[in-house]
């Protein structure tokens, strides 16, 4: 049995009981965990953390400067943009905020710059939700201002996805099995949105399973595949329940991530 998977069972069942009091609305056992998607055939989302400093609106309300502590996972190569998702967990609401792509030739300074104090500003031009929300019906989501800043006023961290169309989602953790030596995480969805696109196109992904108070824990990478309810009855089950005591309906989806990779992840500059 290997050490790294059996830490990231013990930490789901650590959080599984300390994240009770963060979603008391919807009492069914589960873990938070923050899905990141490319869409780029066998590509993986690099994923970071940061302290968030500030938001700021930029133009006509549709672009926002996200100010952030930290260095990135890396620098976005070609054709890929950034991604900076800010949840506000006790209301379980937040957004992602995206930069352009980065066109060949296009500088970095065009989607963020370094600051004095050693951070970043993060030229989002576009909001989506990342939650149930009137907004999530519409794709090309206008989302204004004060609604966002309002959401997430005193949230304290954010992530960051560098990758192409890279996308970062919340997913409940309903189910975990680790046998021979594989672990398999189990969510469901309910709306065929952008990470179901990505998904479509590139079924790698990268997946923060955090401490919602210290924003810590692990980075694990591997592939999603939906699976028919049959094939993993109790799974199934499992994400039926918290989808019924959300008042989310059924779940319209299902997925296992088979972990092939084990990480751990932290702040990249203290909270």
């Amino acid at each position: 049995m290997s050490v790294d998977l059996q830490s990231v069972v013990d930490f789901l069942e650590e959080q599984k009981v300390k994240q009770v009091p963060h979603f008391s609305t919807v009492p069914i056992e589960k873990v938070l965990s923050f899905m990141g998607t490319t869409g780029q055939l066998n590509s993986y989302a690099s994923v970071s953390v940061h302290p968030l400093v500030r938001l700021e609106p930029e133009g006509n309300g549709s672009s926002m400067t996200i100010e952030l502590r930290g260095d990135l996972p890396r620098p976005p190569e070609p054709w890929q943009c950034l991604t900076v998702h800010v949840t506000n967990v006790p209301q379980f609401q937040g957004f992602q905020i995206k930069t352009h792509s980065a066109d060949p030739g296009t500088p970095a300074s065009e989607l963020y710059e370094k600051t004095a104090e050693g951070g970043l500003r993060v030229k989002g031009t576009h909001i989506y939700t990342v939650h149930h929300s009137p907004y999530t019906m519409k794709f090309f989501e206008q989302i204004p201002y004060d609604e966002v800043q309002e959401t997430l006023a005193g949230v304290r961290a954010a992530l960051v996805g560098v990758g192409v169309q890279a996308n970062i989602s919340p997913r409940f953790i309903y189910h975990w099995e680790l046998r021979d030596g594989r672990l398999s995480l189990f969510h469901g969805d309910g709306l065929a949105l952008k990470t179901y696109m990505n998904l479509k196109i590139n079924k790698r992904e990268t997946r923060a399973i955090l401490d919602l108070d210290e924003y810590a824990g692990f980075q694990v990478r591997g592939v999603v595949e939906e699976f028919p309810p049959h094939q993993h009855p109790l799974a199934y089950e499992k994400i039926s329940r918290g989808f019924s005591a959300g008042n989310w309906g059924k779940p319209s989806r299902v997925f296992r991530l088979d972990v092939e990779s084990v990480a751990r992840i932290a702040p990249a500059a203290p909270l």
